[in-house]
């Protein structure tokens, strides 16, 4: 009797589960908006929680300082105040006594060193272990660092996340940077995206002029290069080859409910493949590893071969540097893959001899 009953709940539970494989997930994809951006998104997970991002040491790094900037979003018709963070190369941080005041500034007007502007990707914010990972790596570099949340994330403004929002987000630190840097020593400047902050930085890229125009912002140039840590081909091919994925994708109809709405949303298509076709002569540098779990490796060769047939007739740069499936490198850890500071170097190396000609 007492087994029957085992069995009689195990069916029940595997029915269950079956019921929400086969309708009650696919409906809520497929209709629910709110589901569709949680997926896309996932600034609802915010790990490590209770920061204090006003101290940038008191979340482990050094030569740091927090600001932030506000503007009127076009997007959502609303204040938006962004949280940044400048880091330091490490070369300069025993130059600057007194973090807390605009000394910081002072050495991103002045410096030659070059400027990275990090696009994180979903989940949490600036403040993830792994990205406190790679932004050491960019001072031990020699690099600036300006980082930030869009909004949605971390202490930005509590705004649910778009790609159009978070496009005009990167606008605005971008336009604050340059205003920032002192343009007649021409400062280095790279746009360095990882995950799902790659397709942020390339539909920032190939919209720039528009995005200035819609803004009544002076013209602004393109960063001197574009790093994709760890890209996707576009939105929908990434949705399909996730490894959660797996879960439905035996259902005859995955594609039209768990893929299509990443086709037919303005809200959030981030069509990499796309956008970067029409900026063939800027300059990239593409990162990936072949053990990543989260973004197949497939993916990115697919966007390299969109771009090199984009490319064809352009001078400029277009490095894909591969890490081979070893120590566990993976979607969040490429930094610490053996040759990923040469890597970096290299090519700002090329960046920097193409400036001079």
């Amino acid at each position: 009797m007492v087994f029957g009953l085992l069995l009689a709940t195990g069916a029940s539970l595997t029915a269950s589960v079956l019921v929400l494989q086969v309708a009650v997930l696919p409906l809520m994809f497929r209709y629910n908006k709110t589901v569709q951006r949680k997926v896309v998104f996932s600034n609802c997970i915010n790990f490590p929680r209770n920061l204090n991002y006003d101290s940038p040491s008191s979340c482990s790094v050094t030569g740091g300082r927090n600001l932030n900037i506000e503007f009127r979003s076009i997007v959502d018709n609303c204040l938006i105040r962004l949280g940044i963070w400048h880091i330091l190369p490490n070369s300069e941080i025993k130059d600057v006594a007194d973090l807390k005041t605009n000394n910081t500034f002072h050495e991103l007007k002045n410096s030659r060193n070059p400027v990275i502007l990090y696009c994180h990707g979903n989940s949490n914010h600036r403040a993830s272990p792994h990205r406190l990972k790679i932004y050491s790596v960019f001072q031990e570099l020699n690099f600036h660092v300006v980082t930030f949340d869009y909004r949605g994330y971390g202490d930005s403004t509590k705004v649910k996340p778009t790609e159009r929002g978070v496009v005009e987000d990167l606008f605005h630190v971008y336009s604050w940077l340059l205003k920032t840097l002192d343009l007649e020593e021409e400062s280095t400047v790279f746009v360095w995206g990882h995950s799902l902050g790659t397709a942020v930085a390339a539909n920032f890229v190939s919209n720039l002029e528009e995005l200035c125009q819609e803004r009544g912002s002076e013209k602004l140039r393109l960063p001197d290069a574009l790093v994709l840590e760890a890209p996707f081909n576009n939105l929908k091919d990434e949705i399909a080859k996730h490894p959660l994925s797996k879960l439905v994708s035996w259902l005859p109809y995955f594609k039209n409910t768990f893929v299509k709405p990443f086709t037919d949303s303005p809200d959030y298509s981030f069509t990499t493949d796309e956008y970067l076709a029409v900026v063939p002569d800027l300059p990239i540098l593409m990162l990936h590893s072949k053990g990543d779990r989260v973004v197949p490796y497939e993916l990115a060769v697919k966007l390299q071969n969109k771009l090199v047939q984009s490319r064809k007739s352009s001078s400029a740069p277009f490095t894909f540097q591969t890490f081979e499936r070893e120590h566990s490198i993976g979607h969040n850890n490429l930094c610490e893959a053996k040759h990923f500071k040469s890597a970096i170097t290299d090519f700002l190396r090329l960046i920097e001899e193409r400036k001079k000609n």
